[in-house]
Order: C-alpha cells, then structure tokens, then sequence
C-alpha cells in the first residue's frame, strides 16, 4: 500500500491480501492518506473493498434527482422541491464537481442567502433539499460523505398558526358563496385537507348516502403519508357538495374531479380567485392553509383530544399537532368559569 504524486494528482496504490490490485486518484495528499488510513483499518477488521465513486457534476445530479423525485414525492412535495432545487441551489452550485462541495461552501450559500433576504424557514428547505440529494448521490456512489450534514439550520422564530375566528369564518364563507370555489373553500374549513388533497379529489371519493369523503391514493398522485383518511361530512358540507354536483351536472360538466372551472380540473392556481373573496371579506394574511389551521384550530377549542385531531389531519407526528395545545389548554380553563360559583 503506498500514496505517491504522479503530475498534479495525488494517488493510493493497494495490493490486497487475495492478490487484487487498486488505484485511485485523489485531490490532495490529506485525502489520499485517509483513504489509505481507511484500507488499514478495513484490512485488519477483514474487510477489503474500497467505495470508488464516480464523478460527477452538481447540475447532473439534479438532471438524475428530480427524476428520482418524481415518481417518490408527492405531486405538491415535487413541485416546491423542484423550485427551490432549480431556482437557487442549481444557479449556485451548477457546474461544481460533487466531490468539491465542502461544508464551507454549504455555509457560504447559506449566508448568501442570509444576505439576499430569504426567510430562515425557507433557507432551511433549500438545505434539507441540498442534504437530501447529497445523500442520494451517496447511496448513488457519486460521494462518500455529506458535506451538508454538518451545517447548522438557521433559527427560526415559532409563530402560532394563523387561523380565523367565527365571525371571520362567515365573512369568508358569504364572500365565496358566487365564487366558483366556494366548495373548495367548503370543503377546507370542514376537513382541514391540504391543497393537493383537495385538487386531487374525485367524484368517486364521496359517499353521499352515508355522508363521508375519502382522501386516498391514486394511480398519479398519493397523500403526503401514504395513508388515507375518511370525514364524516357536516351537513353543510354534505350540502354544499350536493349543490355544486347538480349544478355540473346541469351545465353539461364531464369532469371526474370535483373542482373545476369552467368545465375543466383545477390544477394548481386559485391565488387570484381566492384573493378576490378575501378582498371582498376583509380579511388579510389568509391563505388556503391558514383554512387548515382553522380547521385543527376550531376542533381543538371545542375539546376535541388532540389525537383525534392528529387523525383528522393526517399528521404523521403528533409534535406538529402539539401547536394548538394551546388553544385546548385555554378551552379547558375557560369551563372552569362555568362553574355555578366561580362568581362567588
């Protein structure tokens, strides 16, 4: 076993125990002798393999990524990891090997960011995307280590999620009535479904006779958990529902999705719509998920157990649920001033 310098490269030259011979170039000295301290070590544990990784560009791992990502992700997870992928981390690192991605230069992306404005929390996705695929390339065999593992996210203040009160509920619900999304927005506040559940729902996921929705898989899209989960519609959902069904039905609409607009699925932007109602209702700082909020929100403050809540908005982890204990907490107070003699 030897490391030598042949021109500007730096090498190990292995001859191992069964006859085998290996060379592999290498950037630096230091490099070089830890892989050659490696082979020491995996020789006398009885282990004689060497991972050779290949090279690679950073702008060809996100080519073979968000291919990867496509068929693994959800539809709604693709999207926004394929934004941030290709709007900021491509630009930066493009053309760079992997293999000379170090984690001064994850940190350096990271200030840079820090420097243009970006909020903490979305500086974090682009990490957690970068690591992830950094990971990949490991499983690959294009790196034997993460250089991104190491850098530290950003600190990001807890806010508590926005979510609307009775009285903005009806101003929200009264402004949509002539909207064309008024059953989206419907069926939002009465399930507390997420955006690509409710542009993914179907005709055939509703029981009208016995009152419920299923959120479930399809062949092109499936739940952000893979789980799927049944409402018990309300009566004004049930309703609401009801009526805009008849209604396609009477404008001739053939659409196996339940939202629609003008006869066509609703794909992705309702922005413009839904900020016309909010206009119209006054409201500022809402958006379809702030709808999500409300939906948990309200459960929570009218004493719904917390796991119950958890179940209904298909949370996998019960510590994204623990953000309105809070409003369970001043619940249950609250009926302590029930009390006959709490007056005195």
């Amino acid at each position: 076993m030897s490391v030598y310098k042949r021109g500007n490269k730096w090498y190990i030259y292995v001859t191992y125990p069964d006859g085998r011979r290996f060379r592999k170039s290498v950037g630096t000295k230091k490099e070089a002798e830890r892989i050659e301290q490696k082979v020491k070590v995996e020789m006398l544990n009885g282990k004689w393999d060497i991972v050779e990784t290949k090279d690679i560009l950073f702008n060809e791992l996100v080519k073979q990524y968000l291919e990867y990502a496509k068929t693994s992700k959800a539809e709604s997870s693709y999207s926004s990891d394929g934004y941030r992928i290709k709007g900021h981390l491509l630009p930066y690192f493009d053309n760079i090997p992997l293999k000379s991605i170090t984690p001064q230069m994850v940190d350096e992306y990271k200030a840079m960011r820090v420097r243009q404005g970006a909020a903490p929390k979305t500086t974090n996705h682009e990490l957690i995307n970068l690591s992830h695929m950094l990971k990949m390339a490991i499983r690959w065999r294009y790196l034997e280590h993460n250089p991104a593992s190491s850098v530290v996210k950003l600190k990001v203040p807890k806010n508590p999620p926005k979510f609307l009160s009775q009285d903005e509920i009806q101003r929200l619900i009264e402004s949509a009535r002539q909207s064309h999304i008024y059953p989206l927005i419907m069926t939002a506040l009465h399930t507390g479904m997420r955006k690509s559940e409710l542009l993914n729902l179907k005709w055939t996921d509703i029981d009208f006779h016995q009152g419920v929705i299923t959120v479930q898989n399809k062949s092109d899209w499936h739940t952000k958990n893979y789980k799927h989960r049944i409402f018990q519609m309300t009566p004004s959902l049930q309703q609401a529902l009801a009526e805009h069904k008849l209604l396609q039905d009477k404008n001739g609409v053939d659409c196996e999705y339940i939202f629609t607009w003008k006869g066509e699925r609703i794909l992705q932007d309702i922005r413009r719509s839904f900020g016309s109602i909010l206009k119209a209702s006054g409201l500022k700082n809402v958006t379809l998920h702030s709808l999500r909020h409300t939906f948990a929100s309200q459960l929570a403050m009218a004493g719904v157990p917390l796991r119950d809540v958890q179940a209904l908005m298909g949370h996998q982890s019960f510590e994204t649920t623990l953000q309105y204990a809070h409003l369970s907490e001043d619940h249950v107070k609250k009926q302590v001033m029930k009390l006959p003699f709490a007056n005195g």
